[in-house]
C-alpha cells in the first residue's frame, strides 16, 4: 500500500484515506482506513447552538478489526458510482463537495453498509496526519479490470475523435 501524506483540507469525497483516531470510549488511538463520503459535515447542536464539524465515511479497515470483504467492497463502489483515478490515487466516484442533504441521500443508498458507516469529529481527526491511499490493495481485481477497460475505451474514443 502506497501512502501519500496530505492535509485534511485537501481530502475530498471518494478518497480512501488512512489516519489514526481515538474513539470516545477507548484509551488508545488506532489506524483506520476510510472511504470518505463527506470530509466536512456541519451540525448545529440544539443545546448550545454551537456548530460541530464531522468527517463522514465508510470504515474499510482498522488495526484491530477485520477489513471489509471484497464482495461488499465491490458492491460499495457500485452504489457510490464506480471508481475514479484522481491525483494518482484510485478513489470512489463522488461529487467534489456534498451538502448535508446530499450526504443523507447518499447514506440512504448505502443502507447495507450502515454497520461500517462512521462519523469522526473533525477536531479530533485533525490532531493526527492523514494519508491518501494511492493503491488500496483490497479493491477486487474484477472491479479494477472493469475500471481499466472503461479508461481504455475513453482513451480510444479520444484518439478516434482527434485522429491520433
Amino acid at each position: 500500500m502506497a501512502l501519500k501524506n496530505t492535509a485534511w483540507h485537501k481530502v475530498e469525497p471518494g478518497h480512501i484515506v488512512s489516519f489514526r483516531y481515538k474513539s470516545q470510549d477507548s484509551n488508545k488511538s488506532y489506524k483506520r482506513t476510510v472511504l470518505i463520503i463527506n470530509p466536512d459535515m456541519r451540525y448545529r447542536k440544539k443545546s448550545t447552538k454551537r456548530i460541530k464539524r464531522f468527517v463522514v465515511g465508510i470504515q474499510l479497515d482498522t488495526a484491530v478489526t477485520k477489513p471489509i470483504t471484497e464482495t461488499k467492497l465491490e458492491m460499495l463502489f457500485k452504489r457510490t458510482g464506480g471508481l475514479e483515478f484522481e491525483d494518482g490515487a484510485v478513489s470512489g466516484d463522488l461529487k467534489d463537495r456534498l451538502s448535508k442533504a446530499e450526504t443523507i441521500k447518499l447514506t440512504g443508498r448505502l443502507r447495507p453498509f450502515f454497520k461500517y458507516l462512521r462519523t469522526y469529529s473533525l477536531r479530533e481527526a485533525r490532531r493526527n496526519r492523514v494519508y491518501l491511499e494511492m493503491d488500496y490493495l483490497r479493491i477486487p481485481k474484477d472491479t479494477l479490470d472493469k475500471f481499466d477497460a472503461e479508461i481504455l475505451a475513453s482513451y480510444e474514443r479520444l484518439f478516434e475523435e482527434y485522429g491520433v
